[in-house]
């Protein structure tokens, strides 16, 4: 593995952004898992750990999108919505940092015109859930290289059948396995 092979851009769903707040302590400070959790919860915790303790001079860059906004602001507690959009307002300032310094990102409008050309293609069709598509399809806009989910029931499900799209679609586990093999650079 060469370090041009490690993702640069990751594209969080709005699962992972709810998940990295239920575990913060666990995710940022190194705090036990909790004892009931299952296992795969277990593992995405460990992973985010190593990921954000190796980002810290990595610079991973994580990305996220309006609509990011638009499924947390559905959340029916309003205690829970308030931590939730707080917890968004930390990741969009960082990322609208990310996206003025960048080179590589589109314009505005060149974003949506390319949001609207890939949720029109049918590539996204096999999610049945809209909300996904465009959050997909913003991870493609962004140019992001890995989409990392939690959402076992519909994305990770069905991405076999995403095969097309230029990104590759992983659990916060499967992100960092494909950063381990370089992490002793960063440690």
């Amino acid at each position: 593995m060469d370090l041009k092979d490690l993702p640069g851009r990751v594209f969080l769903d709005t699962c992972v952004v709810n998940f990295i707040l239920d575990h913060g302590d666990e995710i940022h400070q190194g705090v036990p898992p909790p004892a009931d959790a299952g296992e795969r919860v277990v593992r995405d915790i460990e992973a985010l750990y190593k990921i954000f303790f190796v980002g810290q001079r990595a610079f991973w860059q994580l990305a996220i999108s309006p609509h990011t906004y638009q499924e947390i602001s559905g959340t029916q507690d309003p205690h829970r919505r308030h931590h939730l959009e707080s917890w968004f307002a930390e990741l969009w300032e960082y990322w609208r940092d990310i996206i003025h310094e960048a080179d590589d990102l589109p314009t505005f409008i060149e974003a949506e015109d390319a949001r609207v050309g890939l949720l029109a293609s049918g590539v996204l069709d096999a999610l049945p859930d809209l909300a996904d598509r465009v959050l997909l399809s913003d991870a493609v806009v962004y140019r992001s290289e890995l989409f990392c989910t939690r959402d076992w029931s519909t994305i990770l499900k069905h991405r076999s059948e995403l095969k097309e799209l230029p990104l590759e679609i992983v659990t916060p586990a499967e992100w960092w396995e494909k950063i381990e093999p370089l992490a002793g650079l960063w440690a």
